[in-house]
């Protein structure tokens, strides 16, 4: 493997990036210098992490992560994010996981045992793709390329809701909702003309550097512009375990640009352009073998870019609404992956080279209005249209060494897709005295349609001509309820209860997406896995009461108690063989059915306790405890067995002990979090059973520190597993095999986390 080369990429930060960020900073700076003020407005910028507020009980339970708390846990991707909430994690598919041609990365987030597609996310309002599914191995719920689309640096804050979505905007989800959120220029601006920084990083694990530009500035009256530049180049992910980790060279670079104008009082036109592009230069060292001599490696490279406009308009009282905004976007998103390797087979030598992608293509228009009805109650209500192009390309040139012949097979892994999607909703908000106190009844109603629409099935499932025929233009619709109340129990402080329906559709990959082994069987015959256009929606029904709030002074608490059924879940099934119309299918025939349903249930709880409230040396001081137990099982309804969800997380819990200077100079957090032991039970919606690894349980500290340097610095730092413990992430390693050969305690080893690792960004503000 004398041929792979890596790390040339990380000499320098790209040339482009800095070139526009200095170029902004140096038309900028001499403008408005004589502008700021001696003492940087950081209060605007920097707040605190929490669960949300009691005013929000109308929304169940939502993390609520901001651009302080992002900076203070260094992440530097999904992962990182919500590092210490109970019942989220995120999983990740490992570099070489799959077969040589699948991506590797963060495939979404786990929330309360449900994750994948059923867990939407979205940056702006604006969904973001879908993870990919892997027909190729007969899973909807393993993915060959991931959802890592844009970088923490950009983010204003992050909202993380629980459990099925309640009715209303925004892009809904069957087991959670994860909401993007980007910085603003009146972030920046609400005291001063100008506003500028420059922030590096640097985190161990990765080997990840980052060099990041913030400016905003009011460029007259009524125009205020902001840009953010963000570059990182790093390598492999380090680990604790015994099997070296395949070489990853990778970059990353963000580039967030706005402009807001003022038109009038009543009217604002806001202009964003967001794109994202990262690299790697991936080395399958683990894929070597008699069939691949060499490994493999891969070039892959990810991009988003969106537009947009929003125009807000807030008339007041007269008109059908009080506000209303209005956004028109573009959004083109792609992930490209270039595999090479010498292969050999039947004795003789070839090269492959397999280029995969995944391409969506979408534009929309949403329009989100209110309308104040009385002091306590309104009226929220919305439309969208949105259309889309998704294409999954997947097309092998096969030499032949010894003559030099070209073999070349297209596999694209589902139909090219146009998808034209319309939404609309409606969301009250009534408030009332309920034996003496105020409470809030919250229905709400969302409808969809959407339509799927074929394009090129010529070079659909070309080993399988007759496979196109299936494939047509389709509709759907449904209705999701919501209904939440809640009840203010002291000021500040609220008990709620709440019901959700949810409903996924199924996905185009997950209709039509194909794999065959035609060109590996020379007889004519061989196996194959196709879509199925006959499947039903998933459904849930979710079911939750909690408290949250500040029940007295220097205490802050959230609490919620849940129970969701899931049903008509997707997966993939064993079918009869259908010699009438797939006679060269004799292998064995697979298809996605409604084959699952599964109950989860289960108790989260948050808290602080600000310890100066009881004693003046203490203030400054508090302490957080967070823990969460949940329960699922699983049932297959073609089978008949039942069993527990393998996608339920373990019981997880940690405690925080934390100085914050009430002078704001800085302080420091110091936390344990503990992960019981588990080993997924068989998973029968799958129908996939076998000994599987026992994730053992694991016990982490990690300290943090921040230091606010004078008026215009502000350092963050960290260690990271302290006592430099050997542990897994149970979302990640769950469905290892037992280890039980050479290969298979590789894989184990390969998936340990990382040991002791630090990490430091510092921000220097103009």
């Amino acid at each position: 493997m004398a041929a792979i080369t890596s790390g040339a990429r990380h000499t320098a930060a790209p040339f482009i990036l800095h070139a526009v960020t200095l170029a902004v900073l140096t038309a900028l700076l001499p403008a408005h210098a004589a502008d700021a003020p001696a003492t940087p407005a950081l209060g605007e910028i920097l707040v605190k992490a929490k669960r949300d507020d009691s005013g929000n009980t109308r929304n169940g339970a939502t993390t609520v992560i901001d651009a302080e708390q992002i900076g203070k846990n260094n992440a530097i991707d999904l992962a990182n994010l919500a590092r210490y909430s109970p019942l989220i994690s995120v999983p990740s598919a490992a570099s070489g996981s799959g077969n040589i041609w699948d991506g590797a990365g963060n495939t979404g987030i786990n929330i309360r045992g449900a994750e994948g597609n059923r867990v939407s996310l979205e940056l702006d309002g604006i969904a973001l793709p879908d993870a990919a599914p892997k027909p190729d191995a007969n899973s909807t719920n393993a993915f060959g390329i991931g959802r890592d689309y844009f970088d923490p640096e950009t983010f204003r804050e992050v909202r993380i809701g629980s459990g099925t979505s309640p009715a209303g905007a925004g892009t809904p989800g069957i087991g959670g909702a994860v909401s993007f959120i980007t910085k603003t220029p009146e972030e920046y601006l609400a005291t001063r003309k100008l506003y500028a920084d420059y922030k590096f990083g640097y985190t161990s694990d990765h080997a990840q550097r980052m060099h990041a530009v913030t400016a905003a500035a009011q460029l007259s009256d009524h125009l205020q512009g902001l840009i953010v530049g963000v570059h990182r180049d790093g390598e492999q992910g380090k680990s604790k375990g015994g099997t070296p980790q395949n070489p990853d060279d990778w970059s990353s670079d963000a580039v967030l640009a706005k402009l807001n104008w003022t038109l009038a009082r009543d009217q604002k036109l806001n202009f964003t352009i967001d794109n994202y592009k990262a690299q790697h230069d991936l080395v399958f060292a683990n894929k070597l073998a008699a069939s691949y001599p060499e490994g493999a490696t891969q070039d892959a490279r990810t991009e988003r870019t969106r537009y947009s406009i929003e125009h807000h308009y807030t008339p007041g009282a007269g008109l059908l609404f009080d506000t209303l905004d209005t956004r028109a976007y573009t959004q083109n998103a792609s992930v490209v992956d270039q595999t090479r390797a010498s292969y050999i087979t039947g004795g003789q030598p070839y090269l492959r080279n397999i280029s995969t992608g995944f391409y969506n293509n979408s534009k929309g228009l949403a329009l989100d209005a209110t309308r104040q009805l009385a002091p306590l109650s309104m009226l929220s209500y919305g439309i969208s249209y949105e259309q889309q192009e998704s294409r999954r390309p997947w097309l092998e040139d096969r030499t032949v060494i010894k003559t030099g012949a070209h073999q070349v097979t297209m596999k694209n892994r589902m139909a090219d897709m146009d998808t034209d999607k319309l939404a609309a909703y409606l969301r009250g908000e009534f408030g009332f005295t309920l034996l003496g106190r105020q409470a809030t009844l919250t229905p709400g109603l969302r409808a969809e349609r959407r339509k799927l629409t074929p394009k090129n099935l010529a070079a659909y499932l070309i080993a399988v001509p007759s496979a196109a025929r299936e494939i047509r233009e389709e509709t759907d619709s449904f209705l999701t309820p919501s209904l939440n109340l809640s009840v203010e129990l002291a000021p500040g402080f609220s008990t709620y209860a709440q019901y959700s329906r949810g409903t996924r559709l199924p996905t185009a990959a997950e209709r039509t997406g194909t794999y065959d082994s035609f060109s590996y069987t020379a007889a004519g015959n061989a196996y194959a896995v196709l879509g199925n256009p006959n499947l039903q929606k998933e459904t849930s029904n979710a079911f939750e009461i909690g408290v949250k709030g500040a029940p007295a002074n220097g205490v802050e608490l959230s609490a919620s108690a849940f129970y969701t059924r899931y049903s008509n879940l997707i997966e993939y099934a064993a079918q009869p063989l259908d010699p009438v119309n797939y006679p060269t299918i004799t292998f064995g025939l697979y298809r996605p059915e409604n084959v699952g349903k599964a109950n989860t249930k289960g108790i989260e709880v948050s808290s602080r306790f600000l310890l100066g409230q009881w004693a003046e040396a203490m203030k400054g001081y508090s302490v957080a405890l967070a823990g969460g137990i949940s329960q699922g099982t699983a049932e297959n309804r073609l089978t008949g067995k039942q069993a527990d969800l393998p996608s339920i997380q373990p019981y997880k819990a940690n405690a925080t002990f934390a100085y914050d200077d009430p002078a704001l100079r800085g302080g420091a957090a110091f936390v344990v979090s503990t992960v019981r032991g588990k080993k997924a039970a068989d998973d029968v919606i799958a129908d996939a059973s076998g000994a599987r690894f026992a994730v053992p349980g694991s016990t982490v500290m990690d300290l943090t520190a921040y230091w606010n340097i004078g008026k215009h610095a502000v350092l963050n730092a960290g260690i990271y597993n302290l006592g430099d413990k050997k542990y897994w992430d149970y979302a990640s390693a769950r469905s290892l095999p037992a280890g039980t050969s050479a290969a298979t305690l590789a894989d184990i080893e390969r998936y340990v986390r990382p040991g002791r690792n630090y990490a430091v960004n510092l921000k220097v503000i103009y």
